[in-house]
């Protein structure tokens, strides 16, 4: 219960968005993915940079780095020359578009990731804080790479394009207390920096300025999955709140994709135990065979029936569409798709794509009875503050 309330107050959230209208210049996105960061090491990629520490300014060159290490509510900065400056925060100011750092946690293991646009890194109660301060279209460009891959044609990117700035602008605002617009973790879509790909930047440049909006003009929540197995699901069954055009749709697009299927084996006293602490009474196995050929929200076995939600939140199941049949001293699951289900489904809209669907007609068949408009011709919603 409390966690589909969680997921009840997430998407009041996003559906509460702030004002929308588009900002002047660049937008602030805080870099919380170098978690626990108390050491980083910053790498001039391409162009130059000018380095602000307190009054003084350096000139950073490609391959120049700069080592930034958090020294109580103050940064020590430490150049390639071995000059140390110690300031309230740093800022690396672009010498041009195509200026690109890196940045590395050196508390962690993993490659640096690389952005284009400015850097500021001060400290915060535990951590450093980096923001990276960067025009709309690099940053959609650098959120479609991370939540739709590499691998798709023009249409493809431009119908994600159109989702990911249709969310950017309904939640421009979600950490402006925090000093930044949005972070770079999944809950404000997943932000790895630079994309590398050229056709996910002909696809923002494409449908540049364009989102989704409903009949009255404001922006809508439009989600997406990677695979929904045959048949989206509506948004009700999984965020409780019933919305239009998160209605369920039947997909023949992704049937032969990756994730279209998927197993899973349980052993029958296992799944017999944890569904006896939700209150089931176990009579017969037979009782536990459970069909899914269509999209249902709750499992059932006999005369009991629990949220089939909450069994893959519990399971790490790939996702709720699934059907239980029995095994040898087991419970056999032949699953279905692979996320949530609601809104587009990627594989799906993917494998439209390269049957020659466009953009619109893909976001059709995903979300019904919206419309393609500029933001300029948004309409602004109310602010409504979300500590309740």
């Amino acid at each position: 219960m409390l966690t589909r309330f969680k997921s009840f107050i997430f998407l009041f959230f996003m559906l509460s968005a702030f004002t929308v209208h588009p900002m002047a210049g660049n937008i602030r996105i805080g870099l919380l993915s170098l978690e626990r960061s108390f050491s980083l090491t910053v790498n001039i990629c391409e162009g130059e940079y000018e380095m602000l520490a307190g009054r003084k300014y350096t000139s950073l060159k490609k391959n120049d780095n700069i080592l930034i290490v958090k020294a109580g509510n103050k940064v020590l900065v430490t150049t390639l020359s071995g000059s140390t400056l110690v300031a309230d925060s740093i800022r690396l100011q672009a010498g041009g578009p195509e200026s690109c750092f890196s940045v590395r946690n050196n508390l962690r293991e993993g490659s640096p990731r690389k952005y284009y646009g400015h850097l500021t890194v001060m400290s915060d109660i535990e951590s450093l804080m980096a923001v990276n301060s960067i025009d709309t279209e690099s940053y959609l460009a650098g959120v479609v790479q991370a939540e739709a891959g590499f691998k798709g044609n023009l249409e493809y990117f431009k119908a994600q394009a159109m989702l990911a700035r249709t969310y950017l602008y309904m939640n421009i605002n979600r950490h402006i207390r925090d000093g930044y617009n949005l972070c770079d973790k999944i809950h404000c879509q997943a932000y790895h920096g630079r994309s590398e790909v050229g056709v996910i930047y002909d696809a923002v440049n494409a449908t540049r300025d364009l989102v989704l909006a409903d009949a009255d003009s404001f922006l809508v929540f439009a989600p997406f999955h990677s695979n929904c197995g045959g048949q989206t699901e509506s948004s009700e069954n999984v965020w409780l709140a019933s919305m239009q055009h998160l209605s369920g749709v039947i997909d023949p697009y992704c049937a032969f994709s990756r994730n279209a299927h998927w197993k899973k084996e349980i052993g029958m006293e296992e799944w017999i135990s944890y569904m006896g602490e939700h209150g089931y009474r176990h009579m017969n196995n037979d009782d536990l065979v459970f069909k899914q050929l269509s999209r249902k929200r709750n499992y059932t076995a006999g005369n009991f029936s629990f949220p089939l939600i909450k069994i893959r939140e519990d399971w790490g199941l790939m996702s709720t569409f699934f059907s239980v049949s029995l095994g040898n001293n087991s419970i056999l699951l032949n699953g279905r798709g692979y996320g949530h289900g609601v809104g587009l489904c990627q594989e799906g809209a993917r494998v439209m794509s390269e049957r020659g669907f466009t953009m619109e007609e893909i976001i059709g068949f995903y979300f019904r009875g919206l419309k393609i408009i500029d933001v300029k011709d948004v309409r602004p919603s109310v602010e409504i503050s979300t500590a309740f």
